[in-house]
């Protein structure tokens, strides 16, 4: 499989696609959009924190233009609703073992790292509806690339001197080119 490049998707919606595909037919949403909630079950999803590794300097190509890589861990969290919350999400973090959510995984440029702990959530108090809640947090890594013009050297002129010893010193000047393309 070849890997889906950002131009056509950001790492949140690549999250969302896999998420949803590992979810069996449950609707999965975004925590931050949701209003009015639908009738159970449904799960949400949220990326809570995002920890950014060291970057990476490319190479500059022959149009002048350097990539920035970095790798980002991002820390998902999974909220299930409904009389099968708990189970629910015990079987998507199964799922997303599975070598073929991990090849889904691998063709959106993601990786999950780490299925953690699974929470029976009892309902909060106050609440209009006592629906059973199960919670879960993956860790799921990307690679994220920016790539801006820094330009090309042209050509480099210098002098190179030697000094001392037993002959005399030598300066002679140079200058070296870049190729350019036929």
């Amino acid at each position: 499989m070849q890997p889906i490049h950002w131009d056509a998707m950001t790492p949140e919606d690549a999250i969302f696609e896999l998420i949803r595909a590992a979810a069996d037919g449950m609707p999965v949403l975004s925590a931050e959009t949701i209003e009015p909630a639908p009738q159970p079950p449904y799960a949400t999803l949220a990326v809570r924190w995002i920890d950014a590794g060291p970057a990476e300097e490319g190479q500059v190509d022959a149009d002048g233009n350097q990539a920035m890589r970095d790798h980002r861990d991002a820390t998902v969290e999974l909220k299930s609703f409904g009389v099968a919350a708990f189970s629910v999400l015990d079987k998507l973090g199964l799922t997303l073992q599975h070598p073929d959510f991990e090849e889904r995984a691998e063709a959106l440029g993601l990786a999950v790292f780490d299925t953690g702990r699974l929470q029976n959530v009892p309902p909060e108090e106050g609440a209009t509806f006592d629906f059973r809640r199960g919670a879960l947090e993956l860790g799921i890594r990307y690679s994220q690339t920016y790539t801006a013009f820094v330009g090309t050297i042209q050509t480099v002129t210098g002098v190179a001197s030697t000094t001392g010893g037993i002959t005399s010193a030598i300066d002679t000047s140079f200058t070296v080119k870049t190729p350019t393309a036929p």
